[in-house]
This record gives C-alpha cells, structure tokens and sequence, in this order.
C-alpha cells in the first residue's frame, strides 16, 4: 500500500517497481495498521519528507506562473518544497552543451514524463522539481534563474511575487 501511495503522490521516484501483494490479516489488525501508517505520513510529513503527499492542487486557486521561450510555453504553481510544471507544459527538445542537468532529462523521458511531440517535449503529468531553477532550466534547455523567468500573466517574476 505505502509504495502505491508514493507512486500517487508523483513527488518522487519510486525505483520499486515490484508491488508486493496484499496479505490477508484480520480486521482488527488492519485497523492497526492503517493507523500506525497514518502516523507514520503525519511524522514524515512535519519532518520535510512528503512522501505521500499529493502535489496535485487545484489550478483554479493556485498562482499560476509562465515561462515562455524559443517557442515554448510552460505553467507550473510555486509550493513550499518546490516548483510543479503542469501537464501539458512544453519543454525546448535540445539541451545547450553547458547543461549541468542532462541526467535529470534523461531520467524524464525514460520515465515518460517527458514525450516528444512535434518537435517539443511535453509534460505528460505534473512534476515537482526542487527549485524554480531546476524547472525553468528543464523548460528552456539551458541554466536559468527561474525566480526570474517564471512569470504571471500580468509580467511579474516569481521573485518579485514571492520573496520581495
């Protein structure tokens, strides 16, 4: 059950990829159970470690930010423990040869997050980078400051929404 809910919860990679099978045990021992691994999310969570934590908000009250470039356009939401790019989110194909992050697009694509459509990679489901600058690099191809190249709508930076 725990590896299934970290798989949901889409924060980080589960390198399992066995699923162990649902053992029979009595009721009142699965009550307890489920109890102690309540408690066990409860702790890890107040810890920093939000393992089976959902990142998917609504995006009708979240903040959304853009970045925009080289004919790509992606959305994503800034959250406390990092930065998600949203489905749909197109990131540029070709990486510039400086990029100190080719390991983390070719753990995308072999996981699918990342697909090649037309020319473009798109997000195939939302993705929790650890910073604005990890998402924004993955984004546009090369190093970037993504305090500065997320954006609203109206034109202000992540920085400027978020820290100033």
């Amino acid at each position: 059950m725990a590896i299934s809910i970290a798989r949901e919860s889409n924060r980080y990679y589960v390198t399992n990829k066995d699923q162990p099978k649902k053992v029979a045990v009595p009721e009142t021992l699965e009550a307890d159970l489920l109890d102690s691994f309540d408690t066990i999310k409860v702790l890890l969570s107040t810890l920093g470690f939000t393992l089976f934590d959902s990142i998917k908000q609504t995006k009708k009250t979240a903040k959304l930010y853009y970045c925009k470039g080289n004919g790509i356009t992606a959305t994503g939401e800034y959250l406390e423990d990092g930065f998600v790019v949203h489905k749909g989110s197109q990131a540029k194909l070709d990486l510039v040869k400086s990029a100190s992050f080719v390991l983390r697009r070719e753990k995308l694509l072999t996981s699918g997050i990342l697909k090649e459509i037309d020319g473009v990679l798109e997000f195939d489901e939302d993705y929790l980078f650890s910073s604005p600058s990890s998402a924004g690099s993955q984004v546009l191809g090369r190093n970037t400051n993504g305090w500065d190249k997320w954006k609203t709508k109206d034109g202000k930076s992540l920085d400027e929404c978020e820290r100033q």
